[in-house]
């Protein structure tokens, strides 16, 4: 692969994506934002754009997610709208056919020439992909349709609020009220970027590793799931709709896992989700006398049960608005009790967390001056970080990159090898998890649907999050589980064995607990030298955080999501776990380029991503600013959407009122019905092959959230028993040979 591995000068700062050529075929925001993560890590991203431009580029999420690349128009590609094949069920609705160029134009003169010497192509549907395959036999392809490429809106286009409603994220919101909730952050079309990026490293090691040329899937449906990764029905809820709203309103489900009112009417986020936390806060406030009370069973979660949610919800909300906020923070914080306050986007970037993470980057646009736009997501050990440039203008680039052509610099790619197979890019990779709760487990998760063979350790008694049943399923679906004491010296030398034949490591401990348990990372480093390791503190690089607990709702409260959801009423506490659902997707990406770039100078790397730098991905467009920028969008109490052309609507049908998401576009009036029964009860998601039954779990059958990439043929299995593999791991480490795991390069 001669682009990627091109010589370079000794003092040359690497990156993991040195010389990688992608072309970016894609409009909206899904498929750039891929294309732009890509650019993060220092690949060449030429945006092929149509005449008129991007259509959004006149959203100010546009310097969000296409900065750092190069735009061309070229002359002789034409640009159509897909035929509309599909045959839509439901209410009434008029759907366009996704904008895209014509197959014929990729064989024009200045076009081909690109898709012939890129290392990844980004194409806006499967038959684009398939076209484009005609002429970049040895690159990777990534297909972003916005509804995959099966079911009844195939090779159509759609906004991510039509996504939101047909893919359960609108109804599962929690409210006051029955009825779907608008969100006001597009997160399945983040959540598609960021998978989108993931598919394209995958794609780019399984051709480096194996010598494969793979095409994958990557859709909007994709990012609604990736960014719902735990939800589930079981058989008793099978065809049942999911309450539309909650006894504590947009507050919260749980009574201490919540948003409570202070005395000075200022708001906070209370996440005792753990029984230490959970006792940590009744002795804060004063209330030791309720811990054994027969009213309150088997606390935190057995408090979601009616009745001593009743009793407890107006003991805790008289004692928090007995204080003003800052007494409580003080109070909270010598008890060790996770609490962080409400802030607007605004306050968040004006905060000592935002500066020592360094996510305060602009940059200069020749027509709107300066331009705040999010830094990059992650970081790796060893790879300086890419110098931010704008959003290009349209066709800024064109002479320049046809100058480029004519000199032979797009050198044509080698062809794959025919009898390499690409369903299982991480086949051979074997990852070692140290982490618990959510967003440490989805990462290897992630790399398992991949087809990485991932060994969950986990301590005396299991993850704290098992007690979350089907929820901890999906959090760690395929793995293998071993219970060891990392604090006994037999259990000890068992994971140093499994960290010696580990590609990758994965922990998420707290300061100073990786040291005692001798998982530091130098000791880690010692066992395996070249293993790609992942650190995920919740508050990142901010020290006086470090041992402050992090769970996605206190982010979510910092970061300004919850009072943008909540607009002038109180905040809004979303149900999408937002940080949880997209940190995981990152630091996957970041260990995919370093597996990547590990097969050509055989180097460990560490990849360091966190809560904290989480917040602006997943707001990427929100936290765009300059002189002039339109208003971002507001919600409110149970909001409906933005006016009478964005809103959902309650309408009657054969069963009672039902509800569908009405929305006016330039190219036609759209009503979608509203999911009722979540992500995997979704039509859309079942066509796409992105919901798998799971018979024999721990909890009972169910079906939850599976595999989120087209292409990757990698069944999904249920989350193992505590300790199930001990057995079996104990017979590998007692015959198992030494040296790595990992295959040599092919090109």
């Amino acid at each position: 692969m001669n682009s990627a591995d091109g010589a370079r000068s000794s003092d040359s700062p690497v990156r993991c994506l040195d010389g990688v050529r992608v072309v970016d075929m894609t409009t909206g925001i899904a498929g750039p934002y891929a294309a732009r993560l890509l650019a993060d890590q220092s690949a060449d991203v030429v945006k092929v754009e149509p005449p008129s431009g991007d259509p959004y580029r006149s959203d100010p999420g546009f310097h969000a997610v296409s900065r750092n690349k190069r735009s061309v128009v070229p002359q002789g590609v034409e640009w159509e709208r897909a035929a509309l094949t599909g045959c839509i069920s439901g209410p009434p609705a008029s759907l366009p056919g996704i904008l895209r160029p014509t197959a014929a134009s990729l064989a024009a003169p200045m076009l081909s020439e690109l898709l012939v010497g890129a290392d990844v192509v980004f194409a806006p549907d499967g038959p684009t992909a398939a076209a484009a395959r005609n002429v970049a036999a040895g690159a990777v392809i990534i297909s972003c349709p916005t509804w995959g490429d099966s079911g009844p809106y195939a090779t159509r286009a759609g906004t991510p609020s039509q996504v939101a409603a047909v893919t359960g994220i609108g109804w599962n919101q929690i409210s006051y009220s029955e009825g779907p909730v608008e969100l006001v952050v597009p997160l399945a079309s983040y959540g598609a970027g960021m998978l989108g990026a993931m598919a394209a490293a995958a794609g780019l090691y399984a051709r480096r590793a194996h010598g494969a040329a793979p095409t994958y899937t990557v859709s909007e449906v994709s990012g609604s799931g990736g960014m719902q990764i735990g939800d589930f029905e079981m058989p008793e809820m099978a065809g049942l709709d999911r309450d539309g709203s909650c006894p504590l309103g947009s507050a919260g489900r749980l009574p201490v896992y919540r948003l409570f009112r202070a005395a000075d009417n200022r708001w906070m986020f209370v996440a005792c989700g753990t029984l230490p936390f959970y006792v940590a806060m009744l002795r804060a406030i004063g209330r030791e006398d309720l811990l054994g009370d027969e009213r309150f069973p088997n606390p935190p979660w057995g408090l979601l049960d009616l009745e001593p949610l009743a009793e407890i919800t107006p003991i805790l909300e008289d004692a928090f608005a007995a204080r003003p906020l800052d007494e409580w923070l003080e109070i909270f914080g010598a008890y060790d009790v996770p609490c962080q306050p409400t802030q607007t986007r605004e306050e968040f970037m004006a905060s000592p967390l935002a500066a020592a993470n360094g996510l305060a980057t602009t940059v200069e646009h020749p027509d709107l001056g300066t331009v705040r736009t999010p830094p990059q997501p992650m970081w790796i050990d060893g790879c300086n970080a890419v110098e931010l440039q704008p959003a290009p203008r349209l066709a800024e680039h064109t002479g320049e990159v046809q100058a480029e052509v004519e000199a032979g610099a797009w050198a044509a790619q080698p062809g794959p090898d025919l009898s390499a197979t690409s369903d299982a890019p991480l086949a051979g990779v074997k990852a070692v998890d140290l982490s618990s709760f959510i967003a440490g487990p989805v990462i290897t998760r992630h790399l398992a649907m991949l087809g990485a063979e991932v060994t969950k350790i986990e301590q005396p008694g299991g993850d704290p999050f098992r007690i979350l049943g089907p929820y901890f399923n999906g959090w760690n679906q395929s793995k293998r589980s071993v219970c060891l004491n990392l604090k006994d010296a037999a259990d000890n030398a068992v994971m140093a064995q499994l960290v010696a034949d580990a590609d990758v490591i994965v922990e998420n401990f707290r300061p100073g607990v990786a040291e005692r348990l001798g998982c530091s990372d130098e000791q880690l480093r010692r066992i395996r030298p070249d293993a790609v390791l992942v650190k995920s503190p919740g508050y990142g690089r901010d020290e006086s955080m470090a041992e402050v607990a992090a769970f996605d709702p206190l982010l979510q409260a910092l970061g300004g999501i919850m009072a943008a959801q909540g607009g002038t009423d109180e905040p809004v506490f979303l149900t999408v776990p937002v940080h949880d659902a997209a940190t995981p997707m990152i630091a996957a990406f970041g260990v995919l380029c370093s597996l990547y770039r590990r097969l050509a100078d055989g180097e460990g790397r560490t990849v360091r991503t966190s809560l904290t730098q989480t917040v602006m991905a997943a707001q990427a467009a929100e936290f765009v600013s300059y002189d002039g920028r339109p208003e971002t969008e507001l919600g409110g109490m149970d909001y409906r959407g933005a006016g009478p052309d964005r809103t959902y609507v309650e309408v009657p049908d054969a069963d009672g009122p039902g509800w569908v998401w009405h929305e006016a576009t330039p190219e036609g009036t759209s009503d979608l019905p509203a999911e009722r029964r979540g992500f995997v009860g979704s039509e859309v998601a079942f066509a796409n092959g992105h919901v798998v039954d799971l018979p024999e779990t721990e909890w009972g059958p169910m079906t939850q959230v599976g595999s989120l990439i087209g292409g990757i043929d990698v069944p999904m299995g249920r989350a193992p028993f505590l300790d199930e593999h001990r057995a079996e791991i104990h017979d590998e480490l007692t015959s198992r040979r030494t040296g790595g795991s990992q295959p040599a390069p092919v090109d």
